[in-house]
């Protein structure tokens, strides 16, 4: 267990190292490239620059994740290689599942660690970030309607909103279409304005014209008000726009949203991407802590091989091309839209137990 625990904290150790410097390149890169026109335009205060900065830092961490892993996994090995502690190890009669069992633990670990970041942590930060950077620094309304959002259906309602007020809490213009099972219309009201009225749902519909509609569809009443309360159930807070990437939401969230916009007509298949995509990506971490096995069976003869070491990272980096790839293929429904989110995983995974399968023969 001491070695376990050895080569588990040197694991980390530089997974902390990696994740340190990723960060202060990001901050470096993204303040030196703001200076140029974003921050002279809205000049913000110090205070909101290091707001902004430090709610994107969960949503950063995370992506850096399963790079850190892979620089990890692969200094670790290289290292102990080196000093040929490797060797010892294997003295001692200890075996390939012994020693790389601190990277598939620690790798374990730092997915799981993605896991509550992803759900618990990004989702909150990120809208913060967003409310900073937006509303705070750019001057952008609070409260805005999502565009695209301009009917509701619920079971044989159907509810088309124009522009909404929020100082006033009013919708100008609102049409409510009343169905039969058959689809065909019942009843229409349209009003000039509909303000929330704060109860149960309540709203006051102002300038009113009520159609009715026979069983053939022919208009068989015409009436007008000048004001009707009805009740409607609609939220609008959740007819606001969300300031969040997908990739920003919680899973929980993700899934009320896929719900809404199915009800409301629109395309969902690439929230359904994002939706699988946020429980795959934290085990890329994993999988990029594995990489690291390779050395087990080359670093006493090849080390100093820094083509090795490339290829190695190489492999980790198409990580990130087949993962758009696949993505991409699920957004426009090529494939499946769980397989997009996984299949990067799946190979990369598999290279790994590939490679590893063919060094411990070769090592032989």
């Amino acid at each position: 267990m001491r070695l376990f625990f050895y080569i588990f904290k040197d694991f980390f150790k530089y997974i902390a190292g990696a994740m340190v410097l990723t960060l202060f390149l990001f901050i470096l890169f993204d303040f030196i490239h703001k200076t140029t026109r974003y921050f002279p335009r809205y000049k913000p205060s110090v205070e909101l620059v290091f707001k902004m900065y430090m709610y994107q830092m969960p949503g950063h961490i995370l992506q850096a994740m399963p790079i850190a892993a892979l620089l990890a996994s692969v200094v670790c090995m290289v290292l102990l290689g080196r000093t040929n502690e490797l060797t010892a190890m294997r003295a001692i009669g200890m075996g390939p599942i012994r020693i790389g069992a601190p990277l598939f633990v620690g790798g374990l670990v730092v997915t799981l660690i993605g896991l509550v970041l992803n759900e618990y942590v990004v989702p909150v930060s990120a809208g913060r970030m967003h409310y900073v950077q937006e509303v705070q620094i750019e001057g952008v309304p609070s409260f805005e309607i999502a565009p695209g959002v301009s009917w509701l259906r619920q079971g044989n309602m159907i509810y088309s909103f124009g522009t909404y007020e929020h100082e006033l809490q009013a919708f100008q213009q609102l049409r409510i279409s009343k169905l039969n099972p058959d689809f065909s219309p019942l009843q229409s009201i349209d009003a000039g304005s509909a303000k929330n009225m704060g109860v149960a749902n309540n709203w006051q519909l102002s300038n009113v014209s009520i159609l009715d509609f026979d069983e053939q569809g022919n208009i068989s009443k015409h009436s007008q008000k000048e004001q009707l309360v009805i009740q409607i159930p609609v939220d609008v807070h959740k007819l606001q726009k969300e300031r969040r990437l997908p990739n920003e939401m919680s899973r929980k969230e993700l899934l009320t949203r896929i719900k809404a916009e199915e009800n409301s007509g629109r395309d969902i298949l690439p929230l359904k991407v994002d939706y699988q995509l946020k429980l795959a990506f934290p085990f890329a971490a994993l999988v990029m802590s594995l990489l690291g096995l390779k050395f087990m069976y080359t670093s006493e003869r090849s080390a100093e091989n820094t083509k090795s070491i490339f290829l190695a990272l190489a492999i980790g980096f198409s990580y990130w091309f087949l993962l758009n790839s696949f993505l991409a293929l699920g957004r426009r429904g090529g494939i499946a839209p769980g397989l997009s989110a996984w299949a990067a995983n799946f190979v990369l995974l598999g290279i790994v137990i590939w490679d590893g399968w063919r060094a411990r023969v070769t090592s032989r």
